[in-house]
This record gives C-alpha cells, sequence and structure tokens, in this order.
C-alpha cells in the first residue's frame, strides 16, 4: 500500500507541512495553541513513512519562528529520522535561515548537534 502525502496548509499561527514521500517540507511559523494535537498527526505520518521509506528522504526546514512547545516535537521529529539513518536510510537536511535571524540560525545549529544525519545550513 502506499502512503499518501500529508498536506497541512499553514497559518499565522502553524507552519505549512507538505509531506511526500522522499520529501518532507516544514515552513513558516510555529506558535500553535496547542502544539500536541497540531503535531500528532505529522508525527503519525512520519512513523508510517519510516517504516519504509523512499532511498533518499529529503528533509527541508524554512522555519521563520518557532515556540519551545513546537521545539519538542522538532527534536521528536529530528530523532525518528535519526534513528532510520542509523539503520542506513539515506537522509539529507536543509535548514534554511534569513542572514540577520540569528535565532533560528543557532536553532539550527543546536538540532544539528543532537542528531548525526549531515544538515545543510542555506542562508538566504
Amino acid at each position: 500500500m502506499a502512503l499518501n502525502g500529508l498536506y497541512i496548509k499553514g497559518t499565522s499561527k502553524t507552519p505549512d507541512i507538505d509531506f511526500s514521500p522522499g520529501l518532507l517540507k516544514i515552513s513558516g511559523r510555529s506558535i500553535p495553541e496547542d502544539s500536541i494535537s497540531f503535531y500528532k498527526p505529522v508525527l503519525q505520518w512520519l512513523e508510517l513513512y519510516l517504516n519504509k521509506p523512499e532511498k533518499l528522504t529529503k528533509v527541508v526546514f524554512k522555519i521563520e519562528y518557532v515556540n519551545s512547545g513546537s521545539n519538542r516535537f522538532l527534536y521528536s521529529m529530528l530523532n525518528m529520522i535519526n534513528d532510520k539513518y542509523h539503520e542506513g536510510v539515506n537522509i539529507a537536511i536543509s535548514w534554511f535561515f534569513e542572514s540577520d535571524d540569528d535565532t533560528i540560525k543557532n536553532l539550527g545549529d543546536d538540532l544539528q548537534a543532537l542528531v548525526d544525519i549531515p544538515f545543510s545550513m542555506m542562508e538566504y
């Protein structure tokens, strides 16, 4: 059975989630009122996908702002992906940040330090 993609349109408080097999993109602001409710279907989809991932999975983060509740879920996602990386799945992460946004750049650096997956830090 092929896994369908997951698309959740972003709002002023929640990020755009655009997941399809082989390409996982998160962009925008992540300050949901209820992080658990927002991220639960995202983590469920990711878990299903990681049971039978593509040969190469690209993960793209282009986050403008994130609150501490969302940070926990970003880390959970990266942890799940990192486990697959250790099983030999080819994974590439791109972390985009604006050239004058040290907060988002530092968050990318912090998350990168917690996993073994190669990160591409992409300034724009």
